[in-house]
């Protein structure tokens, strides 16, 4: 099956696959799948057109918000990571830089 995603509301893009991207305020980015999140700082930036782009500000330690103590691997921050950017596509935002 073919992976599909849809905008819901104005900050959000849900995929067929289960997971979700949601921008609640202009300052930070949460990531769900499974009933799991995890919350990412923004930034927006206007570049030199004034049009936004965006920094992602990853955490020291990836882990699951609900689940302190599953620390994500390499490969699923890779995913999410991945995941973040075609919603980010899908939403027509332009993605600075992640840090």
């Amino acid at each position: 099956m073919k992976e599909t995603l849809q905008i819901i509301g104005k900050y959000t893009v849900e995929s067929s696959s289960g997971w979700k991207v949601e921008i609640p305020s202009f300052d930070v980015l949460i990531y769900e799948e499974e009933g799991k999140s995890i919350r990412l700082a923004l930034e927006d930036r206007p570049d030199a057109q004034g049009e936004l782009e965006w920094i992602i500000y990853t955490p020291e330690a990836w882990r699951w918000n609900e689940r302190k103590d599953e620390i994500l691997t390499q490969g699923k921050i890779t995913e999410v990571l991945n995941r973040i950017e075609l919603a980010f596509w899908k939403l027509d935002l332009k993605i600075k830089e992640i840090v």
